[in-house]
């Protein structure tokens, strides 16, 4: 088979991915899958770009709710305005220690006043939005736009894929609509193919009676993480994927759900373990790394399996 994946070394992990996308696109394999059905999800952050030291979107969330709490002083004395003006870090830094525990306490009061502070706002003024953070913003250690943070090698998986026919989806468990300003440029994924969190949508007409799709502050449920992957992935395909790629214990239910499937199903979790170029951890993967083990899913070791992360780095 072709080598799809030259930013990968040549490891096993490697080759069974290989051979993993031989078997189900070769008609003549008795694994063979037919394109309509030859599905695979990918999470985010994490897996696909940088989630380290804090979220994009939840920084682009702090910067929206500090300018609502700097212009609206009444909205200063709750939660997360009140820690966001006062820059509250141990507020703040519990969220995080929380969210690592399974504790989606603190991450859905940050989540609240972001959807608050773009209630009423159009889809496209808000798509316009992000694209200028994503532009704009760099990340402090790497000292570059967050839009050109994306795991290189993975960027690379995706394509192969694409180019065996397989539909190729991101199911994030943050912000849909986030993903989707970037997600043609940065990963060759169309919008329409993107799954994720969201706020509600409603109606309206601007000033001139131009209609909009408007955000509100009320949110689908379930969020796309844990088991609401799967349920997103229902509703938005209707199949289940014969692929599924994670990063965390939050895709620990898509992995499962894609092995599932009827036939060769491949599960794949990258891990952190490039501290030189990347992040070492294995916070909130603690239990996503015991289950690959017992599923015999694939661990994607980015220091041993991949030459470069980042774009533009010497392999």
């Amino acid at each position: 088979m072709n080598d799809y994946l030259p930013l990968w070394n040549d490891t096993r992990t490697k080759r069974a991915i290989l051979a993993f996308i031989q078997a189900v696109s070769d008609s003549g394999s008795a694994d063979f899958v037919p394109p309509v059905a030859r599905i695979a999800t990918f999470d985010n952050d994490g897996t696909l770009w940088l989630e380290k030291p804090l979220y994009m979107q939840l920084q682009h969330g702090l910067y929206a709710i500090g300018k609502m709490a700097a212009e609206k002083p009444e909205v200063r004395d709750r939660q997360p305005f009140k820690a966001v003006y006062e820059r509250d870090m141990a507020w703040l830094g519990k969220v995080g220690q929380d969210f690592a525990r399974g504790d989606l306490g603190g991450v859905m009061a940050l989540a609240s006043g972001f959807a608050e502070a773009f209630d009423g706002v159009a889809a496209e003024a808000f798509e316009a939005d992000v694209l200028q953070f994503l532009s704009r913003a760099q990340d402090a250690r790497f000292q570059r736009p967050y839009k050109q943070m994306t795991y290189q090698p993975m960027v690379e998986l995706i394509h192969a894929l694409q180019d065996n026919g397989f539909q190729v989806y991101i199911t994030t468990g943050g912000g849909r609509d986030f993903v989707r300003a970037v997600c043609e440029e940065i990963y060759g994924i169309p919008r329409s193919m993107v799954i994720g969190s969201s706020v509600m949508f409603k109606y309206g007409e601007d000033p001139q009676g131009v209609a909009q799709v408007l955000r509100t502050r009320d949110f689908e449920q379930p969020i796309d993480d844990g088991p609401g992957k799967p349920v997103h992935i229902h509703r938005a395909i209707g199949r289940r994927p014969i692929m599924a790629v994670g990063n965390s214990d939050g895709d620990i239910h898509m992995l499962q759900y894609a092995a599932g499937c009827p036939g060769l199903t491949l599960g794949l979790l990258v891990h952190h373990d490039d501290a030189a170029r990347e992040y070492a951890y294995d916070d909130g993967a603690e239990k996503a790394l015991q289950v690959a083990a017992r599923e015999e899913w694939l661990i994607v070791s980015m220091k041993n399996d991949w030459k470069t992360v980042f774009l533009s780095t010497a392999p």
